[in-house]
């Protein structure tokens, strides 16, 4: 009975223990994290207007073209319109002007390209093209070839300029009965003499009339001060007291009186272009220009020939055919080119 009486309570503290000991133990939590979804965003949509459109191609179909870049020299690029819708419209063709152009641009019609673009550009368009014609202008390091040609330009100087009107004139005077009148004791005017005098006698040599009176040409007379009419008369006189009858006046002393003078004594005048009072020179033998001719290459062009390469600079104009006729003029070309190449000194 004593041994129960102290089992009991023993078991009771037992059990005690281990319940307090359940009820202890520390207590799992879970924690469950809800994230959002991302927002869909609902889908835009694109209006007509928004859509890229597909830029028109303009066919070109004129025979003459002109492709002159926004970028290209816009003086040379007017005087290349003017001169090429000028020709076109003289003989029979259609012309028109393009700043950018492409092969898809260019109809069946076009059969010459004269273009400014840059070398690249037009060696790349000409190799895709090869029934049209290029002429590509300041372009020296292409080469030519069926189908693209060059121009160069070369700039012309006061020596040459003079040089070539002493020649075309004593080439156009009978008996070389040449002069030129300059402004003394300047360098423009001293150039322009013996440039003259240079050029007429590459023509004719000793230059002697082979009727009377019989003198040696060229003659050459200065003016001292051209705003005196006694001053430039007198040096103009001594030029007629020479008989001379074709006169070459240095730009700078071409007063509207001096030409009227010569005027009066049926003088046969040759001029540069840009010369002063030219316009009221009664007897003009031609004006030199310094500008681009293309004429004589258009027509071999537009019959599907190539012209190689075409050296520019100097150009004889308004000549008068009856002083100057197809074999002086060819004579002139040739004489002209072969100053241009460096071939003739145009001074003493």
């Amino acid at each position: 009975m004593f041994k129960k009486r102290i089992h009991l309570p023993l078991v009771l503290l037992v059990f005690v223990l281990l319940f307090s000991a359940c009820n202890n133990q520390p207590q799992l939590t879970l924690t469950v994290e809800v994230t959002q979804p991302p927002a869909v965003e609902e889908p835009t949509e694109i209006e007509p207007t928004d859509l890229p459109t597909a830029t028109p191609v303009v066919l070109l179909e004129a025979d003459l073209l002109l492709w002159a870049p926004e970028n290209a020299d816009q003086i040379l690029t007017g005087q290349l319109e003017n001169e090429l819708s000028a020709y076109a419209d003289a003989n029979g063709h259609s012309f028109a002007l393009t700043n950018s152009l492409s092969a898809a641009q260019l109809g069946l019609g076009v059969r010459v390209v004269v273009s400014l673009a840059s070398p690249s550009e037009v060696e790349s368009l000409a190799s895709v093209l090869p029934q049209v014609q290029f002429l590509a202008l300041n372009a020296p390091n292409l080469v030519p070839t069926e189908n693209l040609s060059l121009v160069i330009t070369t700039e012309s100087s006061r020596d040459q300029l003079s040089f070539l009107a002493g020649y075309a004139l004593a080439l156009g005077t009978p008996d070389f009965r040449v002069g030129v009148l300059t402004q003394a004791a300047t360098p423009e005017g001293q150039v322009a003499s013996d440039a003259f005098v240079t050029g007429a006698r590459f023509h004719c040599g000793l230059c002697n009339a082979r009727f009377a009176p019989v003198e040696y040409y060229p003659f050459t007379a200065e003016v001292n001060d051209p705003a005196n009419p006694a001053d430039w008369q007198a040096a103009a006189d001594a030029l007629l007291a020479k008989a001379v009858t074709g006169i070459f006046v240095q730009p700078e002393i071409s007063t509207p009186e001096l030409i009227a003078y010569l005027n009066s004594k049926n003088i046969t005048l040759i001029g540069i272009e840009g010369q002063p009072n030219l316009e009221s020179v009664q007897k003009l033998l031609g004006v030199l220009s310094s500008g681009i001719d293309l004429e004589p290459a258009l027509g071999r062009l537009l019959l599907g020939e190539s012209v190689g390469v075409v050296k520019a600079g100097i150009e004889l104009k308004q000549i008068n055919r009856d002083l100057f006729s197809d074999g002086r003029l060819i004579l002139f070309e040739r004489i002209k080119q072969d100053l241009l190449d460096g071939y003739i000194k145009t001074l003493p």
